[in-house]
């Protein structure tokens, strides 16, 4: 765990899972972003291409971000250097989804979304779920075809319909949300969700005061349940608004 000024505290862990041979996650904990992205492609090409975009993204640590506008045009960079890098043998067809959240200038956080990594906040005894999940089943919850319990077991849950990699544009899902002293975020794979259900989610982090321990549960919980994916989190403790 480490702090920045007291103002925040993060804690991440991540672990390929029970029946992964490898770990295709990648993580970025490094402030003001905190991203992680889930390598699609098989082999080594998933831990690439979820590679290339939390190294890309590094760009933006340390700096300032006045606004969302450097947010995504480093993403879209991100999306560019996966579709080049797909060119290589081995590596056609690799993709990733990349999902965060990154604190403003202003004191606001944005988050950002392609594919169905989650984004998930914690305030005042509630978890809601900020990003929207980029899959075939969501479409279908949207549309009011399945239920959205239907939607957590649907053998169709993996499919994404929007990645990093795929296109040489990619939409980004971007909003801005507030936060304040007391509250705690939660970005995380679907190697978590699939394995968790929302409300021993909310026990583990209502358990785990330090963001660290939170962590771990989160992963160990994951692991517990079957571990069928690779998971992989960060946890943010929003401490102060200075």
């Amino acid at each position: 765990m480490w702090d920045i000024s007291a103002v925040i505290a993060v804690g991440q862990a991540t672990h390929r899972g029970h029946h992964r041979e490898q770990n295709e996650d990648s993580v970025l904990a490094a402030y003001p972003v905190f991203a992680v992205a889930d390598g699609m492609g098989g082999h080594a090409a998933g831990e690439i291409a979820s590679a290339i975009a939390v190294e890309t993204l590094g760009a933006l640590a340390g700096g300032v971000l006045t606004d969302t506008a450097a947010l995504i045009a480093t993403v879209q960079e991100a999306n560019r250097r996966i579709c080049e890098a797909s060119r290589h043998p081995g590596q056609r067809g690799m993709g990733t989804t990349l999902t965060g959240c990154a604190e403003l200038a202003d004191g606001s956080w944005a988050t950002f979304n392609v594919g169905d990594s989650r984004v998930l906040l914690i305030h005042e005894g509630e978890v809601r779920q900020i990003t929207t999940d980029h899959s075939e089943v969501q479409d279908m919850v949207t549309l009011g075809i399945l239920a959205p319990d239907e939607a957590a077991v649907h053998p169709m849950r993996h499919i994404v319909t929007r990645s990093l990699g795929g296109r040489t544009e990619v939409a980004i899902d971007v909003e801005r949300i507030e936060v304040g002293a007391g509250d705690r975020l939660l970005v995380c794979s679907d190697g978590l969700t699939d394995e968790v259900p929302p409300d021993e989610l909310y026990w583990v982090l209502e358990s785990a005061r330090d963001p660290q321990d939170a962590a771990d549960a989160l992963v160990q919980a994951a692991l517990g349940a079957g571990g069928h994916d690779n998971v992989t989190v960060v946890v943010i403790d929003i401490l102060s608004q200075d």
